[in-house]
């Protein structure tokens, strides 16, 4: 550009750093430093991830309903993170759209931060404000498709320069959005240099693609799964994997992680394509991601619980189906359940009968309790954490005045202990991904499963860490004098209790920091059980005893993947039954060129 300054060339660099004789005084070199360390060595999965989705114009509004901005919400936020014991956000539409309305998932700016919250300097003092206070930041990735408006690039020097050429392979009908051409290798460097951008620039530390699904299958339809013959077109193979798009993936993730090894890539993929987060040397479909959004556990889940009492027992199967060590996951509660008129999940407790409020909310804490002792990284989307009685309305703002009721506030008070408790205990995080993350094939065992009673026990462990053992009550009846195999005979110490009176429950079942001894004989063909009561709409986590590796029960219990009491078998003697797997749809190895 001739002889013309290089800082007056782009509008991208009057906020880069590089181009700046100010540059923004950024305070988090510890946490980075940190946060690289454990990516280098492999332990940054093996840390605590308790992750609160916000849609920032949403959370919070001014006193007239408008929207506060990066620097306003920064200390609001922080403190109700810190009190509320998540250690990561992960932030919805951050990337610059047109249209409020789609919450950031038809972008026109990849390259920049929402500008009606401020500006970027006003949104590196949001990320400087969590790092400094060991709050991690993510953010939404939207590669699948983009925005059509005037201000986009769709068509953009009057041809289709970003977006495939043929409809049928180039337009997202559905959601009225164009989709990226992933062949061209130019489109593929922009979006690499978008999420490398948002890394550097930003110090974001973790990016959840959207519409992994969509991106993958060349017949995917939102409406009805996929489309119909003659909307669509094959690959050079006769299949529907969308090939170029596993590539690009796998540069994406492998790109990242060279340059910042301790970013973080998860996938929202719904489909249960084989390999999302292992490697292609690992999985002949390993895409690379870190991570994958369970969504299945989210809809299964809620589907349980939504039924009737009296007819949960039949839909069992829905929570003992999970293939637990085929990926690893992060446990969303997230805000694609909370909106399109779903209701709130404080509605969908018992949603198909009369439930009072009260029975609603202790649902709503075992349900917290359920997902926190999981496998994966909980995720909560903001409102649920208050119990909030209304879906999601992006134009106003999280109903902040209900969580001063005193029930809601005990609600409230149960999930910051849980994720206290979550963070403390290594076994209900280190061990998530099993061998994988050197936590043992043992890191998940079924303890219980009794569909009649809508109980559900497993234990948690992680190398010679003192065991976790939860306890889910989904019914509407306590069970007096219950009797479990006890994984490890001794002392098991009570962490926590939702059914205690700190959080609004019933006082039934033994209290917090109270002490349970297993006795022998109980159960048929165990050796060691504990007897408790079990509360109504309840959840409790015990902690094992010290040197578990010495006090090992013994029994019949986990032969040929049996569940004490036969009721069910352990995730890994099911196949999924959310969706096929790709290989199902002309996917094999002569797709990767194999």
């Amino acid at each position: 550009i001739g002889g013309a300054p290089h800082i007056n060339s782009s509008k991208v660099s009057a906020y880069d750093d590089s181009f700046r004789d100010e540059p923004f005084p950024w305070g988090d070199e510890d946490w980075i430093h940190e946060r690289d360390r454990l990516g280098h060595c492999g332990l940054l999965l093996q840390q605590p991830m308790a992750i609160y989705e916000v849609h920032l114009p949403s959370w919070r509004r001014s006193a007239d309903g408008g929207l506060l901005g990066y620097r306003e919400i920064a200390p609001l936020l922080l403190q109700h993170v810190r009190a509320m014991n998540f250690n990561y956000i992960e932030i919805m539409g951050l990337a610059h759209h047109p249209f409020y309305g789609s919450w950031g998932y038809q972008v026109s700016g990849y390259y920049a931060c929402y500008s009606l919250l401020g500006t970027p300097d006003d949104f590196k003092f949001l990320v400087d404000t969590m790092h400094r206070a060991g709050i991690g930041v993510l953010m939404d990735f939207v590669p699948a498709h983009f925005s059509k408006d005037a201000c986009s690039f769709a068509g953009y020097d009057g041809t289709a320069t970003f977006e495939y050429e043929d409809p049928r392979e180039g337009e997202q009908r559905d959601w009225g959005t164009k989709v990226f051409n992933f062949r061209k290798n130019e489109v593929r460097s922009f979006l690499i240099g978008a999420v490398l951008f948002w890394a550097k620039r930003y110090h974001v530390d973790g990016f959840r693609c959207d519409a992994v699904s969509s991106m993958l299958y060349r017949n995917f339809c939102s409406r009805e799964g996929f489309k119909r013959e003659g909307e669509w077109l094959p690959n050079e193979h006769g299949g529907n994997a969308n090939i170029e798009a596993v590539s690009f993936f796998r540069d994406l993730n492998r790109a990242v992680h060279e340059q910042h090894p301790g970013v973080l890539m998860m996938a929202e993929e719904s489909h249960a394509w084989g390999g999302v987060t292992w490697e292609e040397s690992e999985h002949h479909g390993g895409l690379g991601f870190d991570l994958k959004w369970d969504m299945g556990w989210m809809n299964d889940t809620l589907t349980y619980l939504e039924q009737p009492a009296p007819a949960r027992p039949k839909h069992h199967g829905k929570l003992t189906c999970r293939q637990l060590l085929t990926e690893r996951w992060v446990c969303p509660l997230s805000h694609d359940e909370v909106t399109h008129f779903k209701g709130s999940l404080l509605e969908k407790m018992g949603k198909h009968e009369s439930q009072s409020f009260y029975d609603k909310l202790r649902l709503l804490a075992a349900l917290f309790g359920y997902q926190v002792a999981s496998v994966g990284r909980p995720l909560l989307f903001m409102g649920a954490e208050i119990g909030q009685g209304g879906e999601w309305n992006h134009r106003g703002s999280v109903a902040w005045h209900e969580g001063e009721e005193p029930l809601r506030g005990q609600l409230c008070t149960w999930v910051s202990d849980l994720l206290a408790v979550y963070q403390h205990h290594k076994p209900l995080h280190a061990g998530d991904d099993g061998e994988r993350s050197h936590g043992g094939k043992e890191a998940f065992e079924w303890v219980e499963s009794n569909a009649g009673a809508c109980v559900l026990a497993f234990v948690r462990r992680f190398r010679r860490e003192r065991p976790v053992l939860a306890i889910v009550n989904f019914s509407w009846q306590e069970h007096r004098n219950y009797c479990f195999c006890a994984p490890h005979y001794g002392e098991w110490e009570v962490l926590i209790n939702s059914d205690d009176h700190r959080y609004g429950g019933r006082g039934c079942g033994p209290g917090n920091l109270s002490r349970i001894h297993t006795s022998q004989g109980g159960r048929p063909g165990w050796s060691d059980c504990l007897w408790l009561d079990v509360p109504a709409q309840g959840c409790i986590l015990l902690l094992g005893p010290s040197n578990p590796d010495s006090c090992r029960a013994s029994g019949t219990k986990g032969l040929g993947g049996e569940v004490a009491g036969g009721h069910s078998k352990s995730f890994e003697a099911k196949e999924s039954i959310y969706y096929d797997d790709a290989w199902e749809y002309g996917f094999d190895d002569a797709g990767f060129g194999m």
